[in-house]
């Protein structure tokens, strides 16, 4: 017997996003609560931007740990050699942007487990969890590689990260894009620290060129401090003017409506989804049935998660090799 229209309407829109959509339904807030994070979530909230004192994010090892990583990769990439107390150069390494006295190391994930360790970091995810309310995904992971001299003018480089509207008017009520720098080196006015425009997240706009440079505060953070912010928030950073190293690991987390900064969502092994806690896979897309091929979007696949999301499912499982 042939479908009617009437047949094709009959469903249940609610459990049908339920059984596929097992993201956003948890309390994320009493994470927030469990962790003490409450403050800062009030700070982002009113001026955009906080810092969260290194005691609420990482023990000095791990801090340590993750600044070997990145001048490793750097060293790798530059063949050139680093030192804390020494300006650096770009040496080989052709990223962009490219200037004076800086350059950003793309795509880290892949380049040490320490990476993958800091994607689990409980401080970091419940801040994200609050304003993506489980539906963030990793956009990209970098490093910011800073030194004597570097820095972006008169302007500061003061921008949003959440990408521009055709209508120019960011969003108020939810969040495009939240982000982080993990402070791996101390941070300071004369070490060329990021600067905020407090309160600009609220004008739902980008600045215009120079606009907000005179309001802009230099964020002042010892190392292993984690520097978060809401994606609409101005900012950008004064110019380094003391010798050795600046350096971050920036964690930048987009809506899963959003395309990701870097390629993540197939690209991500079996393997290192099997060695990390189910949040890893969700953060880096494993369930994200957009981007299908000959096949269409395999719902079902995903509909399984919804059952256990203690676990990561043999049918999403076996897409990544």
């Amino acid at each position: 017997m042939a479908q009617t229209k009437d047949d094709l309407i009959q469903f249940d829109a609610a459990a049908e996003d339920n059984a596929l959509s097992p993201k956003g339904h948890d309390d994320y807030d009493a994470k927030v609560a469990e962790l003490g994070l409450g403050e800062y979530i009030e700070e982002v909230d009113e001026r955009g931007f906080v810092v969260i004192p290194p005691e609420k994010v990482g023990p000095p090892e791990f801090i340590e740990r993750v600044r070997s990583a990145v001048l490793r990769v750097a060293e790798e990439r530059t063949g050139e050699k680093f030192a804390l107390d020494k300006n650096a150069s770009s040496g080989k390494y052709r990223s962009e942007p490219q200037m004076s006295g800086q350059f950003i190391l793309y795509y880290l994930l892949f380049e040490d487990r320490v990476f993958e360790e800091w994607l689990s970091n409980e401080t970091m995810l419940a801040m994200v969890n609050h304003y993506m309310r489980g539906e963030g995904q990793l956009s990209s992971l970098t490093s910011f590689v800073k030194w004597n001299g570097g820095g972006y003018g008169d302007t500061l480089g003061l921008h949003s990260d959440t990408p521009r509207p055709c209508s120019g008017v960011l969003p108020a009520q939810c969040n495009d894009v939240v982000n982080s720098a993990l402070c791996l080196t101390d941070y300071s006015e004369e070490n060329g620290a990021i600067a905020f425009v407090p309160g600009s997240h609220k004008l739902c706009r980008h600045p215009q060129r120079g606009e907000g440079a005179d309001k802009a505060v230099a964020v002042e953070a010892p190392a292993g401090s984690l520097i978060f912010f809401n994606g609409n928030v101005w900012h950008g950073a004064v110019p380094k003017k003391t010798d050795g190293l600046r350096l971050t690991l920036t964690s930048y987390i987009c809506h899963q409506r959003l395309k990701t900064q870097e390629q993540y969502q197939r690209h991500v092994s079996r393997e290192m989804l099997e060695r990390n806690p189910p949040a890893f896979a969700r953060l880096l897309g494993a369930a994200d049935p957009m981007g299908w091929t000959s096949l269409g979007p395999q719902f079902s696949r995903f509909a399984a998660w919804a059952k256990d999301p203690e676990t990561v499912p043999d049918s999403v499982l076996e897409l990544h090799t």
